[in-house]
């Protein structure tokens, strides 16, 4: 039984709640649980409390909630700005408005909340594979709205959803029309940063381990699209952070990069690429060794030869570069580079490898070629096994890989041949980034992946400059000519194993990541450039933001012009047959006599009145009657009729 002052059952609060659960749904993984805990326990609330009748939380109540609600939010994120902490403020919002919800205003409120919420997870997330869900939760909000203010309780839900996707659809054209000539800033067309802690991706430090748990996974780092012929596998090395400083077992980028930036002297073709980056939360932009150009604007080269972006990729980005695989990096090397790329820990960790370096060192005074040479010969020749799984090490981890366990992945091989190198007198240090790729037919572009994550090392040789050299080449060669899944043991999980197993499956996710790399290209990099370039094909002759302008305004003026014309057609009102426009003749003639139409008389019948009123009319009024009658309750009046019912009217002379 209801309270009393309870209030009364809220049209459309059960779609409004739907909605509002949809809506959230996508911030789910990146709120705080006990938001999202919250609000499912309020709508269930809500819910039975407009089943049951009971009254809605007070005042007091309300206030109390919202402000503990505030500073959950500040002291979970020590802000209320930002999508993170923004969108759980607006969840927690949801749930306070749906306390005090009497009226169909209060639901709109939470509708518009719902929209919001929308909006935010495509600003947080802009893949298409969360497009259907955003897309059937935009829906139901529409949905919801039109429930809310249906005229009648009791409309049909499928009437409502139908008319609500009739409404969709006829804004698609406007939307697409808003989308493609709205003028908006350079840059991507989501302009808010979308940064998420659930990126993964390079680092500037590396331990080993780190590099193989990122080749554990099978998702995207970027893809590539060359403008000429595809280089091959062996040359596909994707530069990223650049590691110096080296503490025993972890090597990191330094702390400050004041080190003069080497000379480079290019040779042979040029490697003209567009790179697209995922998003990585980075600074990082991979480009195939050694990058020769870029975008200056955007993009920066560090002292190390690392292309880095003006600001972390927290959004799809893409870069057109050069690059060039034969050059020479550096004539001389700074003496204080020199002191970097040499220092090894004093506190006597590693001491074997130090004294194998020191060992080589003195074989080959004055030739670090034949001491790289060696080392690299040492790596093929004895028992070393490229494996994802290798046993855990311990505080002296290089001497441990080098001479007890020898088995580890590249991040090992790497870490191990630049403190040997180092102790032999030899710069190094130690490259991150990936190697390989995939080529992906139905797009014609590279797909690199996390499990094509990758370390080498770079070493000084005078005369020659910074020189690759990678040790894991000489113990797995297929890992570099081949992939990850041809280097290791087929007991090791591999991402891709067993697509690459099932020919049908592969063809499958090559044609999703086709349709992926479509949809980044073409909607969520859509920016200013882009609006230019569509102009430019439209014909529109050095394209700016006056053109830009004119063309929305045109194409606006256009679009509501067609569809005024169409709903000016749609809703016309019914044409007069001629029947009925001729009675309308006799009906205001006769007025001159004092005759007018009963309110519930109908024409034959005033007809009928009328010549029994106006003797001196009655045998054209007769004539009339007759052939209205025929032709408009007739089976099947004659041809002539119409043209005698003209001329009878014509002639009727009041």
């Amino acid at each position: 039984m209801r309270e009393p002052n309870a209030p009364s059952r809220l049209r459309g609060l059960d779609w409004v709640l739907a909605a509002l659960a949809a809506a959230v749904g996508p911030h789910v993984p990146n709120v705080p649980a006990w938001v999202t805990l919250l609000l499912l326990a309020v709508c269930a609330w809500r819910w039975t409390a407009d089943l049951r009748g009971w009254r809605l939380a007070p005042l007091p109540l309300r206030v109390v909630i919202v402000l503990v609600s505030t500073v959950a939010v500040f002291g979970t994120y020590r802000t209320l700005n930002g999508i993170e902490a923004g969108t759980a403020f607006l969840v927690l919002m949801a749930a306070a408005k749906l306390l005090e919800t009497r009226t169909s205003r209060d639901l709109t409120v939470v509708v518009f909340i719902g929209w919001f919420l929308l909006y935010a997870a495509l600003l947080r997330e802009q893949s298409l594979s969360q497009l259907p869900w955003l897309l059937g939760s935009a829906f139901l909000t529409a949905v919801a709205l039109m429930r809310v203010h249906a005229p009648s309780a009791q409309a049909p839900a499928r009437h409502i959803a139908r008319r609500t996707l009739q409404l969709l659809l006829q804004a698609v054209p406007l939307a697409l029309l808003i989308f493609l000539l709205f003028p908006r800033l350079p840059g991507p067309f989501w302009g808010v940063d979308s940064r998420s802690e659930a990126r993964t991706g390079l680092d500037d430090e590396m331990t080993p381990g780190d590099v193989s748990d990122l080749s554990a996974s099978g998702d995207v780092a970027f893809r590539v699209r060359f403008f000429e012929a595809t280089p091959p596998p062996e040359q596909r090395y994707w530069r990223g952070p650049v590691l110096h400083e080296f503490d025993g077992r972890s090597w990191r980028r330094p702390s400050a990069q004041a080190f003069p930036q080497p000379q480079v002297t290019f040779r042979g073709p040029a490697i003209r690429y567009q790179v697209t980056l995922q998003p990585h939360a980075r600074r990082w932009v991979l480009a195939l060794d050694l990058p020769s150009a870029w975008p200056e604007r955007e993009i920066t080269q560090s002292f190390d030869l690392t292309l880095l972006s003006a600001r972390p990729i927290n959004n799809v980005a893409a870069f057109d570069l050069t690059s060039h695989t034969n050059f020479t990096a550096g004539t001389s090397l700074a003496e204080s580079m020199r002191r970097k790329d040499l220092a090894l820990p004093g506190d006597g960790t590693n001491a074997r490898s130090v004294a194998l370096g020191r060992e080589l060192a003195a074989r080959h005074v004055g030739n670090p070629r034949a001491t790289v040479s060696e080392m690299l010969a040492m790596f093929r020749q004895q028992p070393f096994e490229y494996t994802m799984q290798p046993p855990r090490l311990a505080d002296n981890a290089v001497d441990e890989f080098l001479f007890d366990t020898r088995k580890g992945f590249c991040e090992h091989y790497a870490s191990a041949f630049t403190v040997v190198m180092r102790a032999a007198g030899v710069p190094a240090r130690v490259v991150t980034g990936y190697q390989g790729g995939e080529f992906n037919p139905f797009g014609g572009y590279l797909i690199v992946r996390q499990s094509d994550a990758h370390a080498w090392s770079e070493v000084w040789i005078e005369g020659r400059g910074w020189m690759r050299v990678d040790p894991t080449a000489a113990v797995a060669p297929e890992r570099i000519q081949g992939s990850l899944i041809d280097a290791v043991a087929e007991d090791e999980p591999v991402p891709g194993r067993l697509r690459d197993a099932s020919p049908i499956w592969m063809q499958v996710e090559l044609g999703w990541d086709a349709v992926n790399d479509f949809w980044n290209q073409r909607v969520v990099r859509f920016d200013a450039q882009s609006q230019f370039d569509l102009l430019d094909r439209l014909g529109v002759e050095d394209p700016d933001w006056r053109a830009l302008g004119l063309g929305l305004a045109g194409s606006l003026a256009a679009f509501f012009l067609v569809l005024s014309t169409y709903l000016a057609w749609r809703y016309r009102p019914p044409p007069r047959d001629w029947p009925g426009r001729l009675h309308d003749v006799v009906v205001a003639r006769l007025r001159k006599r004092g005759l007018t139409p009963g309110p519930a008389e109908g024409p034959v019948a005033f007809i009928e009145r009328a010549e029994r009123d106006c003797p001196d009319l009655a045998r054209t009024l007769t004539d009339i009657r007759k052939l209205y009658a025929a032709l408009r309750y007739g089976p099947a009046p004659r041809a002539d009729d119409l043209r005698r019912l003209k001329h009878a009217v014509n002639s009727l002379r009041v």
